[in-house]
């Protein structure tokens, strides 16, 4: 019997065998033309896998989905598996009819499959047309430039505070104020490359980035756009790269991107007839968790509704009086909404749930107070009679009228956009509000957080809500709604087994689906070893900092070459430096304290010199770095890498799992460790002629029953005590 990711089921036979001698035809032109092409079992198993995958392909009206147009595919480094997902997919893609889009979690790797990859794919199969989907926000918007440019106060809705409503303030760097003469001279520089073609619109193309809040104010804005009625259209940048992409046969996309854009009623991808490969999909559920969330800034928001009111009536004035809302029920529907809001906002303060000093509150199971529920209801049920009034208005706005001088038409649109913004901002204030209202079965993460830029004068704080995994949103919104999709990584596993991603990522919902560990083409009995390094204290002992501290230059004058210490928390990096040897010193580059690019390029002079050169990095160093040969001959790692649940939606899930009586320490920190571990001692051997030892300072790796689990999950590297 063939196992599950091989079944052959529900395909045609003879579509089958036709797309298997066009596949080996492909192959082997790409093993003939390939610069230092070498063959591989795991590579030509993915590839088989794939195209079973993509071949098993379910129309968009087909609501009977087992799972068999769904794989998880672990494929380690070295498989080739860019090489192996492409192919299956042109040849899919060639008898289908169908659109391919290869979706990634980071910039790095679709930079690799854009500049590097396809284009290397392009030269082998001259027909393969590919190109890169991006959101409207990378594109600029003509008419918002040309209408900053005119009248610099149009977009104030994005700038100040009103930007910052629904945006997390404090994952922005927080700088000069922007000097506006400045900010003008780019508006009308950029403005001129645009009309000139000296620039397409697209921000990466841009020599150096500008200004973040100048950029927000001239972005293109799915709710700010008046589509084919723009008299920018045919020029416009996101639509000429839309309209070019849309001639691909292979789209390269990213996660975040994909998941916006089913959520919404956008014709950008249409997922009934789309192949996907989500590289990098260890990243998928987190991303989509984030994606799929809702926050808001209480006061802010009382601000915007005011600001609304002032701005919807003024704006109706000049439209004709059978489209115009009534004024005063709009300004007793702005107010009621207020009201409850300013109720919120009291609430919080008086009850002082979150201060400078408790920067979150989060509400225990899910469930907010019972005398809030009915307020939310009310609120959410205000901001839909909100949302139709202000959607009229923008629409009637928007709506051409040959009988208006072009000027004026201009003005009406730019005053459309401006209330397109609005109902963005109303419509993720409403859905936030819904969700606070809701307790279901399984409920969602929901918690207060103290907005550190408030000031003392006028505290505010976030409201916000998230499911606790993305599982259901990802079966609903994309699992049911793709023709085929493969998720791949080098680390989908852990502890051995898929069961982790499964249940997060929301796969386990299809019995059928496929997967497989590919195998990898690395000798690992031979090109390495996994060391426990002899401490005598563990992890938990107060002692143990002091004894790594004392260890460590031991471990590192082992060997001549590059080496990577990887540490779980910054504090104990700097112990760590802190306490190093004169000599070791000079030889050792600490993350942060000059750029990664900088570091890595120091790091390889140094050992192509002849030197000793060590890395001390945090966890963003233990994944998508890259270190052949000698450049790192010894990976240290301080010690297991558990992360107590420290966010609202962590401590959240892990309260759920308690009350159905499940272990949350078994269930999501030994996985998410073993995951990270594996990544991790990844970075010792990247080729075929590479050899590494693997040091963990961590003894519960041998002596825990946890740890053997997580063993299991890591490369097999013979292990010495």
């Amino acid at each position: 019997m063939l196992p599950a990711y091989a079944s052959e089921s529900g395909i045609d036979p003879e579509l089958l065998e036709t797309a298997r001698v066009r596949l080996e035809l492909l192959y082997g032109e790409v093993a003939a033309d390939w610069p230092g092409f070498i063959a591989r079992p795991g590579q030509y198993q993915m590839m088989q896998a794939c195209l079973l995958t993509f071949l098993s392909a379910k129309a968009p009206d087909d609501e009977h989905r087992t799972g068999n147009n769904l794989a998880q595919l672990e494929a380690g480094t070295g498989t080739g598996k860019t090489v192996a997902y492409c192919l299956a997919a042109i040849v899919a893609s060639e008898l289908l009819k169908k659109t391919v889009i290869v979706s990634t979690a980071t910039v790095a790797l679709q930079e690799q499959l854009f500049h590097k990859d396809l284009p290397r794919l392009a030269q082998i199969i001259p027909e393969l047309r590919y190109d890169i989907l991006k959101g409207r926000a990378r594109y600029v918007c003509e008419s918002r430039l040309e209408g900053v440019i005119n009248d610099p106060t149009q977009d104030s809705l994005l700038t100040g505070e009103f930007q910052e409503v629904f945006a997390d303030s404090r994952r922005q760097a927080k700088g000069i104020p922007r000097d506006r003469a400045e900010a003008m001279r780019w508006f009308k520089s950029s403005a001129k490359k645009l009309q000139s073609g000296a620039w397409d619109g697209d921000i990466d193309s841009l020599g150096q980035p500008p200004d973040g809040e100048d950029w927000r104010q001239v972005q293109a804005n799915a709710h700010a756009c008046n589509g084919g009625q723009c008299e920018h259209f045919r020029s416009c940048a996101f639509f000429k790269a839309r309209r070019q992409a849309a001639s691909a046969t292979l789209q390269v996309a990213n996660h975040a991107l994909i998941l916006a854009t089913l959520q919404t009623d956008s014709t950008l991808i249409d997922p009934g007839n789309t192949l996907f490969v989500f590289d990098e999909a260890h990243h998928l559920p987190g991303i989509a968790g984030d994606q799929f969330s809702y926050r808001a800034r209480l006061g802010t928001s009382v601000k915007l509704l005011t600001s609304l009111r002032t701005v919807a009536l003024r704006h109706s004035r000049v439209l004709p009086a059978s489209t115009r809302p009534d004024p005063v029920a709009f300004a007793q529907l702005i107010t009621a909404c207020t009201d409850k809001l300013a109720m919120l906002e009291s609430y919080w303060r008086e009850a002082q749930l979150v201060t400078a000093d408790k920067a979150v509150h989060r509400f225990p199971h899910g469930r907010i107070p019972e005398a809030l529920i009915p307020e939310c209801e009310q609120l959410a049920a205000l901001l839909r009679a909100i949302v139709s009034v202000v959607s009229s208005i923008a629409a009637a706005l928007m709506e051409p009228d040959e009988s208006r001088s072009s000027s004026v038409r201009e003005e009406l649109s730019r005053a459309g956009v401006e209330m397109g913004v609005y109902l963005s901002r109303l419509k993720t204030l409403g859905n936030l509000l819904s969700a606070w209202a809701t307790h279901d079965k399984v409920p969602w993460a929901k918690w207060l957080e103290w907005a550190e830029d408030a000031g003392a004068a006028t505290p505010d704080a976030w409201l916000c809500a998230s499911p606790m995994t993305a599982a259901q949103v990802l079966s609903k919104n994309l699992w049911r709604s793709v023709s085929a999709a493969v998720c791949t990584s080098a680390t989908l596993t852990a502890c051995g087994s898929f069961d982790f991603f499964d249940r997060l990522s929301g796969l386990n919902r299809f019995a059928k689906r496929r997967a497989l560990i590919v195998t990898s083409p690395f000798d690992y009995a031979t090109q390495g070893e996994l060391r426990i390094a002899p401490m005598k204290h563990s992890p938990k002992s107060p002692d143990f900092s002091d004894e790594l501290c004392e260890k460590l230059p031991e471990l590192l004058r082992e060997h001549h070459h590059g080496q990577l210490v990887l540490f779980t928390s910054r504090r104990q990096m700097q112990a760590c430096h802190a306490a190093l040897p004169k000599d070791l010193l000079g030889q050792v580059q600490m993350q942060g304290v000059q750029s990664r690019t900088e570091l890595l390029k120091e790091h390889d002079r140094r050992v192509l010199a002849g030197g000793r050169s060590i890395i001390f990095g945090l966890q963003s160093f233990g994944e998508g770095i890259d270190l052949p040969g000698q450049l790192c001959e010894h990976v240290v790692i301080d010690k297991l890498p558990f992360s107590p649940p420290n966010s609202p939606v962590e401590e959240a899930l892990a309260e759920w799992l308690g009350t159905q009586g499940r272990d949350p320490f078994t269930e999501l920190s030994v996985p998410r460790a073993g995951m990270k571990l594996a990544q991790w001692a990844g970075r010792g051997v990247r080729t075929v002629t590479d050899r590494a030892v693997i040091t963990v300072c961590d003894t519960r790796l041998v002596t825990m029953r946890y740890g053997q689990a997580i063993l299991a999950g890591l490369p097999p590297f013979p292990l010495v005590r």
